[in-house]
């Protein structure tokens, strides 16, 4: 495109009327200086426990209320809304006749509603502007029109975060999203945007940003394991398919042009609990993910709920409507992660995998693997038993001094009582009930 059409295009822009918002008050997130996990602009480390709550125009304010009751209370810190669906009550959709260089008041009203109501209660919220046919249907110029647009009208919102376009990230879904397109809509927000927020670009499903130039676009990566985990044809040596700690493991290695040579990952659409797409899904197999991924390198995680990412107002399949989605046992489960992270404190930003500590249990199979992450300085470490065995592990990379453990429950997010753990390179522990999971965490007493 010539010089004189992104000219005209952004005087159209410019010339749109906007809508004033005011600051929610919550602090700006930011990448920490090691480029593993996201701060806030304070310096504190910033827990990132989310969900999917796709269609939330389809919920009326009272029950969209009780959504953000709950799942503040539960720990939950992210909620990640769609330009997509229609509203609750009959005004349409967010953009008139299909054209996303139009916006339905009363539609984008509601949505920053949404926002302002979870900033009330702590949340940030992802925000995407359409999904994959959005980016695709349009040309560059409509797509950059509709994100500085967007961008502009949600100024002054610091708890915002740009997902972009969903399953537009690493894209490969029926087809090809044009390279241009991804950069137009990406740069019309970063163009609009004065507060700096945050900025990623919504995985494909089975993909990850990392994939491809996405990641230059983008402040952080993510994927959609979802119910599937990952493609076949993903960079490793072995055939099969990768597993999720696999997967966030790929990012974690990736080098960029950063200053610290990193960029944070998560996954951001993990297993479904009670899908009516993907029915099935049992908590464990919901908390697991979490567990598995965030201590191969992943900053947060995300939570998906049917009946919640829907905005059912009935019941369909497997899936309860939205009220009935809020009392699910994986949530709470997923809640608790929040609970162990933040009994971290500063230490968070400070863990990384560390893989090489087991020494029994690095299976491939989601039903018995172990995976633990230790702080840099050897002060804590962390291991997820998804069965609930014995598990053998090096503690010798642990500072000098005393070891203390505790067991904690992923079902109840409780801390068992602590017990002395003497170092070794080969100690063996075993969790409080086997057929279970539980997570060691291993302290350096000063």
């Amino acid at each position: 495109m010539g010089r004189f059409s992104w000219l005209l295009v952004l005087a159209l822009a410019v010339c749109a009327p906007l809508i004033s918002t005011a600051e929610t008050g919550l602090p700006r997130l930011r990448v920490g200086p090691e480029g593993r996990f996201l701060i806030e602009e304070t310096g504190k480390p910033f827990v990132w426990i989310g969900e999917t709550n796709w269609f939330f125009a389809k919920v009326d304010p009272e029950k969209r209320d009780r959504l953000l009751d709950r799942r503040s209370g539960q720990g939950f810190t992210v909620l990640f809304i769609a330009a997509r669906e229609a509203l609750y009550d009959g005004r349409g959709g967010p953009y008139l006749e299909g054209d996303v260089t139009r916006f339905n008041e009363p539609w984008w009203e509601y949505l920053e509603e949404y926002v302002d109501e979870a900033g009330r209660r702590g949340m940030y919220v992802g925000v995407a502007l359409g999904w994959w046919g959005h980016v695709a249907r349009n040309g560059p110029e409509k797509l950059y029109r509709n994100g500085l647009r967007a961008a502009r009208r949600l100024n002054g919102k610091t708890n915002v975060v740009w997902l972009v376009a969903g399953e537009a990230g690493g894209h490969e879904r029926k087809t090809v999203l044009p390279r241009e397109n991804v950069e137009a809509i990406v740069r019309g927000i970063r163009d609009g945007d004065e507060d700096d927020k945050l900025l990623t670009v919504h995985a494909d499903f089975r993909r990850g940003t990392s994939l491809n130039r996405d990641a230059e676009l983008v402040d952080f990566n993510n994927w959609q394991t979802s119910q599937w985990c990952c493609r076949d044809d993903l960079p490793r040596k072995d055939p099969r398919r990768w597993t999720v700690w696999e997967a966030i493991g790929y990012d974690y290695e990736q080098d960029y042009p950063t200053p610290s040579g990193r960029k944070p990952t998560l996954d951001a659409e993990a297993f479904y609990e009670r899908n009516k797409d993907f029915c099935g899904g049992t908590p464990l197999m919901v908390r697991r993910r979490a567990y598995f991924t965030i201590l191969a390198g992943a900053f947060g995680h995300s939570y998906g709920a049917g009946g919640a990412w829907d905005g059912l107002t009935e019941p369909e399949g497997c899936s309860g409507d939205v009220v009935q989605a809020l009392e699910y046992e994986g949530a709470d489960d997923v809640g608790h992660v929040a609970t162990l992270l933040r009994s971290l404190g500063d230490g968070l930003l400070e863990m990384r995998p560390r893989q090489e500590m087991v020494l029994s249990g690095q299976s491939r199979s989601y039903d018995s693997h172990i995976q633990a992450a230790a702080a840099r300085d050897g002060r804590f470490a962390l291991v997820y038993d998804a069965d609930g065995g014995t598990v053998r592990l090096d503690l010798t990379t642990l500072v000098d001094g005393a070891l203390q453990a505790r067991w904690f429950d992923p079902r109840e997010g409780e801390f068992g009582d602590p017990f002395a753990v003497e170092r070794g390179d080969d100690v063996r522990l075993t969790a409080p009930t086997s057929g279970q999971d539980w997570v060691l965490v291993v302290e350096a007493l000063r």
